[in-house]
């Protein structure tokens, strides 16, 4: 079996990572993380992506990539990037190639608004979960 976590460096993101650790810990199984980044700084500072007055994208990368791993160490790193015209379906879509592509069991994802609704609803976790090539578990709460 393996994991795959949605991360982007927020509290629910983080505790998504830490709840998938935990179960690929007890479980001795693969894990992997993927953060989605934008190339362009204006969606980047959408995102909190942007660090002093330039946006490098590769920075950023390498950023969250320490964040990530500082909270699951044994974990493998995957980032994706997306351009300016990316919206949040765009990196819902890159979440769910990376999860067929690395054959993912379940998907972790980290949304505040995901599964309260039953009308669909605009956010990357609602998006990851209409995935059927996996399970999900989202965390509603840090």
């Amino acid at each position: 079996m393996s994991y795959l976590v949605a991360f982007d460096g927020t509290d629910l993101s983080s505790t998504a990572l830490r709840r998938a650790a935990a179960f690929a810990e007890s479980n001795d199984e693969r894990l992997v993380i993927v953060s989605v980044l934008p190339t362009d700084r204006s969606l980047a500072e959408q995102y909190g992506l942007v660090e002093g007055n330039e946006y490098d994208p590769e920075a950023a990368t390498e950023r969250l990539r320490e964040a990530a791993l500082e909270i699951a160490p044994d974990a493998e790193f995957r980032a994706e990037h997306i351009d300016r015209y990316a919206g949040k379906g765009q990196i819902a879509t890159k979440i769910r190639r990376v999860a067929r592509q690395e054959e993912a069991d379940v998907v972790f994802v980290g949304s505040d608004n995901a599964g309260r609704i039953v009308k669909p609803i605009a956010s990357v976790g609602d998006s990851v979960a209409a995935g059927l090539d996996y399970d999900v578990f989202i965390v509603r709460s840090a």
